[in-house]
């Protein structure tokens, strides 16, 4: 009676989850490092596992032996396996509809045929309960074979999860050719900064040619390539996406998803296929031999970590640095100062409101420190402000040849003359630098010799080489 009861609260999606507040996917899917530490870096780490598994039916009857409800028996394997989002395929539930299982810890969502069609294909999500409470957007059913789902990670990045459960071999090619029209018009409408991941069951098999297929391909593909498996590259190639079940070497019984009943053979069926410049993210992606669901198709799992940087902050204009060092003991700011206030405070009255009245505050202050303290002066070269004096006189005839009424032929004349004198002055300055050196060096001098090397060249940069991940 129980399972009577259970199948028909889930052909007509009656069991819902319970509204809550919407929260960011990072508070429930971030996991702190293993040592505890906090990390320098402002970056957001979220770590997860995703899954792909061809269920063949999630509905109950008579006929079927397994000895449980199946949406309880997948959910226990999705725990089992500490699984946070599942794409679920060959569902055969009809319509659309959402089921909790508050028992088992996850939340279905599907899309199927009519209910009045004959139940085949459907798609759809199995989603944590935690996870689920705090999604801001329901999955998004597109037709029976595909489904997506938006989760918000950070402010302005989201991550597009889908969920495939494509045309077997023997289907006509226009319900292919359909069926990857559709998921092109699912990646167009996906923004070139937000993440994306295909998983499902793809019935292809791409083969192991990862020259001919670069960047799409990794060196440990399996078996060879048929029509779907081409068509599946010619998509992956055309957007830019990567397989990852080819990119771990793995043994085969670690890779393979299927069995084909006649020949024994095992495929490579079910794919969790990312954007290339996402590769990195993936720890894993591996079929996991010992999952029971009543079906002919293994549990693909991926582990993934997600980094994203923090958004930058909206550009303002910083004003100009002050020099504070005249502060010190300094009357004429003081006066001038109070002086300013005066006039400021005879025009302000109670009426007058607090932000106004602080808008004038900062503006009489930084005026008044302009006029009286002015601007740090800027440190040149050394060589520069040692002849500082003789140098700005030439620089300040020069800009007055600019400025003034003078021929092409006596500006350059006025510049190359400066060059000359520039270029006397700082191999003079290089000179004593050397002789001061030389003197320091002869007289075994040692801590000054070397410190004054560091004062010439500077202090010695650290520099770290680049490691591929």
């Amino acid at each position: 009676m129980a399972s009577i009861l259970a199948t028909a609260a889930l052909q007509q999606g009656t069991c819902v989850v319970p509204e809550r507040a919407p929260r960011q996917l990072t508070a429930v899917l971030w996991s702190p490092t293993k040592s505890g530490r906090k990390k320098h870096n402002n970056n957001i780490n979220v770590s997860f596992n995703i899954a792909a598994w061809n269920v063949r039916t999630l509905l109950d009857n008579d006929n079927n032996l397994c000895p449980e409800r199946k949406t309880a028996l997948i959910v226990r394997e999705l725990s089992r396996y500490n699984i946070d989002i599942a794409a679920i395929s060959e569902t055969h539930l009809a319509d659309s509809g959402k089921l909790c299982e508050e028992m088992g810890g996850y939340t279905y969502y599907w899309m199927g045929k009519p209910a009045s069609d004959k139940a085949a294909s459907g798609v759809g999500f199995a989603i944590r309960n935690s996870i689920a409470r705090s999604l801001i957007e329901s999955p998004k059913g597109i037709n029976d074979r595909l489904m997506s789902l938006r989760l918000h990670i950070s402010p302005r990045k989201h991550l597009h999860l889908v969920s495939v459960y494509a045309p077997t071999m023997t289907t006509s090619d226009e319900d292919k050719y359909q069926f990857y029209e559709n998921l092109r018009e699912v990646l167009q409408k996906i923004p070139a900064c937000d993440k994306v991941i295909l998983l499902g069951d793809f019935n292809a098999r791409v083969g192991t040619e990862y020259i001919a297929w670069k960047n799409v391909l990794g060196k440990h593909g399996v078996g060879k390539c048929n029509t779907n498996g081409l068509a599946l590259l010619t998509l992956c190639s055309e957007f830019d996406l990567s397989i990852t079940n080819t990119f771990f070497r793995l043994p085969n019984k670690y890779k393979t998803s299927w069995m084909h009943p006649r020949s024994g053979h095992w495929h490579l069926l079910d794919y969790i296929i990312v954007r290339r410049q996402d590769l990195r993210d993936v720890l894993i992606t591996r079929a996991m031999r010992g999952a029971q669901g009543w079906t002919d198709h293994r549990l693909i799992r991926s582990r993934m970590r997600l980094n994203y940087k923090p958004p930058r902050r909206a550009e303002h204009k910083v004003p100009a640095r002050l020099a504070f060092a005249k502060l010190v003991h300094d009357e004429a700011t003081q006066d001038k100062l109070d002086a300013e206030f005066d006039v400021l405070m005879s025009s302000t009255d109670d009426s007058t409101s607090v932000n106004t009245k602080w808008c004038a505050y900062a503006r009489a202050l930084y005026s008044v420190s302009q006029q009286v303290i002015g601007k740090p002066q800027k440190k040149n070269e050394d060589w520069f402000d040692d002849s500082d004096v003789e140098l700005r006189q030439l620089v300040e005839s020069f800009r007055l040849a600019l400025r003034g009424v003078t021929s092409v032929g006596q500006r350059r004349s006025i510049q190359q003359d400066l060059k000359v004198k520039i270029r006397e002055l700082k191999d003079s300055w290089w000179r004593r630098k050397a002789e001061d050196l030389q003197l320091l060096a002869d007289t075994s001098q040692t801590a000054k010799f070397f410190e004054g090397l560091k004062s010439v060249y500077g202090p010695r940069a650290i520099k770290t080489a680049p490691v591929y991940s």
